[in-house]
């Protein structure tokens, strides 16, 4: 029981039914009560979790030599900012992730905060798109989401690899990413995640007390998703099949026109429209569905849900979450091997989301011979918030 308890993520009660299972009834009289079990098993863990004192402070923290190389011996602490800096910053992977973040130019980039070590604020991983696996490849930790720490930690993957040059950096719609992407990789393209895109409508829909209209009036419905099918037109276009959509969407849609236009648009004044908020350039999904590629940051989002189930805890001590680094460092190294051998990885989209790409490609590719009003239309039917 103990061994399995140090080994496996299984609640108390489902170690030690698996352990007494099959027992004979003679021995089962010398079994320890279940709430004995429990307390032997939530020692174990307890002493497998905290081999190192837990640090109070970040200075105090000191990455134990077991801990800084991977289970083949490569060198997996890539930065210490130092015990001196009062934004201390941890990044972890190898020299090996690098290359391949360097012969791989489409990275997707998130934080979660659910796994933090209580002394910092967010776990940030910078993802590449592999053969179409979006593959973990750097693992930061940071006490905050300001613009200054994205940029040194961007500034540091540069310092270790000078030839990295990313050709898209897709995340949620967090300026501070977008900014320091922006500040340290030259022509960048930065994509905003479509999911995100039709949340943040979504969220106005509620705000304008619009929810009713929405769910129980066709018109409503559509034309809103009309708005957020602007995503696939292309970009040169944008502008004008806003403003035909405009001409067209119910008069009960003014406060969500009038936000789209100030975030994603540009309000017009004197016949010359401002700069929004998001630029048509990275919520822009067009070019992305010719490509062939990811219109949105879920599977990045999926791994991080993935990863603190493997975890089974929130808030981890540093320790414990580097040793999970390491885990899922090791995982990686085997898929990113058999992508390279040829075996195809297992994680394909399930049937309805292959459907669903197969007809916006379609939808994209007609896009030319399609009136306006009817591409959107058609894509609105694809189309959820």
């Amino acid at each position: 029981m103990k061994v399995r308890a140090a080994n496996c993520v299984e609640n108390p009660r489902q170690i030690i039914q698996h352990c007494s299972n099959g027992l004979a009834l003679g021995a089962s009289v010398h079994l320890p009560t279940y709430t004995a079990s429990q307390r032997a098993i939530e020692r174990v863990r307890k002493r497998a979790e905290q081999p190192y004192p837990n640090p109070t402070a970040v200075a105090d923290i000191t990455i134990p030599t077991a801990l800084q190389t991977t289970s083949r011996n490569a060198n997996f602490l890539l930065w210490d900012s130092g015990a001196e800096d009062p934004n201390r910053i941890f990044m972890f992977g190898t020299e090996q992730n690098l290359n391949i973040l360097e012969q791989h130019r489409h990275w997707f980039v998130d934080g979660t905060f659910k796994v933090a070590p209580e002394l910092f604020l967010q776990v940030f991983t910078i993802h590449a798109l592999v053969e179409n696996t979006c593959m973990p490849l750097v693992y930061v930790l940071l006490q905050d989401k300001s613009e200054m720490s994205y940029v040194r930690v961007f500034q540091k993957l540069l310092d270790l690899k000078i030839t990295l040059n990313p050709i898209s950096v897709t995340s949620d719609f967090e300026k501070a990413i977008h900014n320091a992407v922006s500040r340290v990789f030259d022509e960048v393209q930065i994509v905003g995640c479509l999911f995100h895109l039709g949340q943040s409508l979504w969220r106005r829909v509620q705000l304008c007390n619009l929810t009713e209209d929405y769910l129980n009036n066709e018109n409503v419905s559509q034309h809103t998703k009309m708005l957020l099918s602007l995503s696939f037109v292309p970009p040169n276009d944008v502008i004008m099949a806003f403003e035909e959509l405009v001409e067209n969407c119910p008069n009960t849609l003014d406060p969500i026109v009038d936000y789209w236009e100030d975030t994603y648009i540009g309000r017009l004044r004197r016949n010359r429209r401002g700069d929004p908020r998001f630029p048509i350039a990275i919520w822009n999904v067009y070019n992305r569905v010719a490509d062939r590629l990811p219109r949105t940051n879920n599977s990045v989002e999926g791994w991080h849900r993935a990863f603190q189930q493997t975890l089974n805890c929130h808030h981890p001590s540093v320790y414990k979450l580097i040793d999970q680094f390491k885990k899922e460092q090791d995982h990686v190294e085997i898929l990113h091997t058999r992508i390279t051998a040829g075996i195809q990885h297992p994680e394909s989209s399930k049937r309805k989301y292959v459907q669903l790409n197969r007809r916006l490609e379609v939808l994209t590719d007609n896009y030319d011979n399609t009136a306006v009003m009817d591409y959107l239309r058609g894509i609105s039917h694809n189309m959820e918030i």
